[in-house]
């Protein structure tokens, strides 16, 4: 066994060879880790879950000391207590313990020993149950570090903290508290509020009341006293505590000592008077407004002109002015308050009279004693006169400027040789470079070389015809060394006193040309593979038709569907699947010449397409390389894949005279190649529209059949090779037809797997077989397994796992009572998302077996991972097993394999009495075949099964 609860034993009866096994299957499913020590500590027997928790295999523990494993800081621990036990026959207490993995990782346990005592009562053994505390101590280290952590901030905080009972007495005071009221903790602990004054104390009473009511208060501005007996003033917030049934139990109080700001208000009321005073001598508008753009104060010349006989107090400019007029004044507060500067700017001021006046702002940051910037001093100038002149002579310069500088576009002026008097800021962001790195220098050496001749060109044309009618298109050279792309117009203005020169204005269009490359190559390719798609495809063919046409010479189609794709897209996901078809494009862009075209059509179909050959063998030629390229191994993830091909060749003119007929034609010889056995290549014929059409016409009534459940389900029972007594059942699906009678599963369950129809059948038949086995227990049969046989597509399907819950649930069948058989295959691509579902299946008492065995490649790595309990050998090997010493060793060394990990086997296809008494003599203790029982509905198997014994029959017979 792989377990180590394998005591050896000799000379036990049948009965208590099972309840030895079930003890021991009892002690590996027990949760907890158990070890069975002598009073040496050496261990003789481990339980799976100990050898799992500190990671070494039963064999290797069996005979090893406990010190070997033991972490060494608790060998003397454990040594004392073996020395009690063996001296004074104290049994060790619970206790927390070490041990060390082979890997040198550490895991913490609790162990608890009792004792084994021999008949006259003398101790024998030790046994000692293992807890794994390593998530428990992980989370009290992290409870315990959280707990510092806040500690940590309580203490250090610069806020005064403390709580109290519901009474008031003090529970907790920190070290701001001790500054802030000069009571020690010592002094406060305990005590009901001494820094309250007496006067205060109503109010504080009424305070705690609220609290311990549930409500939580903040902004409390409160009248308390020092130790010494000074007053203070302090600014406090206070919650309740509650405990873990949110019951109050307290009150938690925070509080920050605001005296001298009380003071300092004082003095500060004292100064308003003269400041007032003095600022309503100032004959200029001067006010103060906030951080909030709130008007403060302001002096008498202010009100004469905004006022209006009404107070502005705590108003803003949008209460003043219009929008947009307010949004020019607060945009330029708004630096003010950001950090100390100060601004200067001019803005409209409308009058009472419909009148404008133009002032001139004057405003710096007011700024207070702790650096902080509070509001804003501004003043006010009336520059109406001096403005209207002053605009007459700005107004050309200030439109050009406005027009230049704010334009995202680059605006250039050129002399006639092409030298540059003026760029534009924009240029900066568009390619990096400051305006006045390029004046002076000549834009023909700016641009890429390969175009200036053309730009040379087009400047000219503009000198001559005043300006440009097409865009010129050029590249200029990024700071960073990138090209990017430029499209220009231009106009002649050398005549122009003003300007002199011709003006360009340039818009970068790099990322408009990437993105039309994109959207062209996307257009007409496939996106994850790179290669030309379906459209793009048909374009080629179309132009490869018309020259073939012309010269006479021949065109092919080649049309490729991988096989076995489906099976690895299902069962490793979506994502390997994806790298599965990118590797092939790359394989078949190498078997073809670069001229020819190969195409992804879609899914895992491609089409290759070869031009102007002179023969049609040369197709095969082509076809055959394509096949043996495919059948190399594909390096998926860290696993090699295999797959093939199925290939289908049209030809022009012969098959077809367009491109959409060739390409059905190519599609329909694939086709038949997959129905001869795949990996082959096949010529179209007119004959293999007939095939299609049957076979589209299969899968048509196959549908219907879905639909309507036409299926039944055959029962072959197996046998217990020893007694011949109906150990299990499996369960065999047909198909019913009106025409054709019953179709046997190999003649439809392909075409469904491949239609993706397999799910609703293989539902159906689990369904069903469960159904009738609770049937034939309620009908008071011994309970029996029955077998179901799944598909790859089935078992990659994610409801799977929850469609099997719901039909146990349904039909009532107890778990233990269902066996599902996977294909060797489906073992071989197993990831980790597959064992996880086999593992939820074993823990919900479902058995697995693996059907087909021994056609595979299976190894024992791979079964020792997973939670099967029967291997299931081939009918292949059983079929000559009498006369073909290959196939009896096969078979002998399937059998013993599943004997050393503890595995059950069944034999199929058992046809004869040879083959019967051969796999008896081998250790086969299960089979089933025709020699037993053909296929049959349940009425007439109900008999055999009541009757539970096939020899018993067969000697009647």
């Amino acid at each position: 066994m792989a377990n180590g609860l394998s005591p050896e034993s000799s000379g036990a009866s049948s009965g208590l060879d099972i309840d030895l096994e079930l003890a021991r299957e009892a002690l590996d499913r027990t949760p907890v880790g158990l070890v069975l020590d002598n009073l040496d500590g050496i261990c003789v027997l481990a339980n799976r879950t100990f050898c799992e928790l500190v990671d070494y295999p039963a064999q290797a523990l069996r005979g090893l000391s406990f010190r070997a494993i033991t972490h060494p800081e608790d060998i003397d621990r454990d040594e004392a207590a073996l020395n009690r036990l063996t001296a004074h026959g104290e049994i060790p207490g619970s206790v927390e313990k070490r041990f060390v993995r082979p890997d040198g990782s550490i895991v913490w346990v609790q162990r608890s020993t009792s004792l084994i005592r021999g008949v006259g009562g003398e101790v024998r053994f030790m046994v000692s149950a293992f807890v794994d505390l390593t998530e428990r101590r992980a989370k009290d280290r992290a409870i315990y570090q959280m707990n510092e952590f806040l500690t940590a901030v309580v203490e250090n905080s610069p806020v005064a903290i403390f709580t109290t009972d519901p009474e008031g007495r003090i529970t907790f005071w920190n070290p701001a508290a001790e500054r802030t009221f000069g009571y020690k903790r010592e002094e406060a602990m305990g005590q009901s509020a001494p820094f309250v004054p007496d006067a205060k104390r109503e109010e504080a009473h009424t305070l705690r009341q609220r609290v311990l009511g549930g409500e939580v208060l903040t902004g409390l501005e409160l009248e308390r006293q020092r130790v010494d007996g000074s007053t203070i003033y302090i600014n406090g917030a206070a919650a309740p505590l509650r405990d873990e049934n949110d019951r109050v139990t307290g009150l938690l109080v925070a509080c920050i000592d605001t005296t001298e700001a009380k003071l300092t208000e004082r003095e500060l009321g004292r100064q308003l008077h003269f400041t007032r005073a003095m600022i309503d001598a100032i004959p200029s508008p001067v006010y103060f407004k906030d951080r909030e753009g709130r008007y403060k104060v302001y002096n008498r010349a202010w009100d004469d002109l905004f006022g209006g006989g009404q107070s502005w107090i705590g108003r803003t400019v949008f209460d003043m002015f219009e929008r947009e007029l307010a949004d020019v004044h607060h945009d330029r507060d708004k630096t003010l308050y950001d950090k100390p500067a100060s601004t200067s700017y001019e803005a409209k001021v409308p009058t009472a009279a419909g009148g404008e006046l133009e002032m001139l702002y004057n405003k710096v940051s007011f700024v207070e004693r702790s650096g902080e910037v509070a509001g804003l001093i501004g003043v006010i100038t009336d520059v109406t006169r001096y403005k209207e002149a002053e605009r007459a002579l700005e107004a050309s310069e200030a439109r050009f400027r406005v027009l230049t500088e704010s334009a995202l576009d680059l605006i250039s002026v050129l002399t006639e040789d092409g030298i540059i008097t003026y760029q534009s800021p924009s240029l900066k962001h568009l390619i990096g470079f400051e305006p006045a790195e390029t004046i002076g220098k000549s834009v023909f050496d700016l641009v890429h070389h390969d175009d200036a001749e053309h730009v040379r060109a087009a400047f000219k044309r503009i000198l001559e015809m005043s300006q440009s009618r097409e865009p010129i298109e050029y590249r200029v050279r990024h700071k960073d060394g990138m090209w990017r792309t430029f499209e220009s117009l231009g106009t002649n203005t050398i005549s122009n006193p003003h300007i002199g020169g011709v003006v360009f204005n340039s818009r970068d269009i790099t990322d408009r040309k990437v993105i039309q490359q994109r959207i062209q190559h996307l257009a007409y390719h496939d996106n994850l593979t790179g290669l030309p798609n379906r459209s793009l495809l048909q374009d080629r063919l179309a132009h490869s038709i018309a020259r073939g046409e012309r010269s006479g010479k021949k065109v092919a189609v080649l049309f490729i569907d991988l096989d076995n794709f489906k099976n690895i897209n299902d069962t490793l996901g979506h994502d390997v699947g994806d790298e599965l078809l990118r590797q092939v494009s790359r394989r078949l862009s190498d078997c073809v010449r670069v001229e020819d075209t190969i195409a992804r059509q879609g899914g895992d179909e491609f089409i290759v397409l070869l031009d102007s050959l002179e023969d049609g063998r040369g197709a095969s030629v082509v076809a055959q390389k394509i096949l043996n390229s495919l059948r190399l191994p594909f390096l998926l993830g860290a696993t090699e894949q295999h797959v093939s091909g199925s290939v289908g060749i049209a030809l022009y003119p012969e098959d077809g005279r367009d491109a959409q007929t060739l390409m059905k034609n190519a599609d329909t010889a694939m086709f038949h190649g997959k129905g001869l056995g795949k990996n082959t290549y096949q010529y179209f014929t007119a004959q293999m529209n007939i095939a299609v059409k049957r076979r589209m016409t299969l899968e048509s009534a196959l549908r219907r059949a879905v639909m309507q459940k036409d299926f039944l389900l055959h029962y072959q029972p197996q046998i217990n090779l020893e007694t011949g007594e109906v150990i299990a059942v499996e369960a065999l699906v047909r198909w019913k037809t009106e025409d054709s009678g019953t179709v046997m599963p190999g003649d439809f369950i392909p075409l469904a797997e491949e239609t993706g129809l397999i799910n609703e059948i293989g539902e159906w038949v689990l369904r069903e077989g469960c159904r009738q086995a609770k049937e034939w227990q309620v009908a008071g049969l011994t309970p029996r397994r029955m077998a179901i046989n799944l598909s790859a597509r089935q078992f990659a399907d994610k409801a799977f796992l929850d469609m099997v819950t719901r039909v146990l649930a349904e039909t009532g069948l107890a778990p233990e009572y269902l066996e599902l058989e996977i294909t060797e295959s489906q073992v071989m691509r197993q990831t980790d998302g597959m064992i996880m579902l086999l593992n939820r299946l074993s823990e919900m008492g479902i058995h697995l077996a693996i059907d087909d065995f021994g056609t595979g490649y299976s190894s024992l790595s791979y079964l020792k991972r997973l939670p099967i309990q029967k291997l299931k050998i081939d009918q292949s090997f059983i079929r000559d097993i009498t006369v073909d010493p290959n196939d009896t060793a096969i078979v002998v060394a399937i059998i013993n394999m599943a004997k050393s990990l503890d595995l059950d086997t069944i034999a199929e296809g058992v046809e004869t009495a040879g083959q019967l008494a051969l796999l008896r003599s081998k250790g086969c203790r299960v089979g089933q075949g025709f020699y037993f029982s053909a296929p049959m509905s349940a009425e007439a198997l109900y008999p055999l099964l009541k009757q539970n014994n096939l020899y018993l029959q067969s000697r009647a017979r």
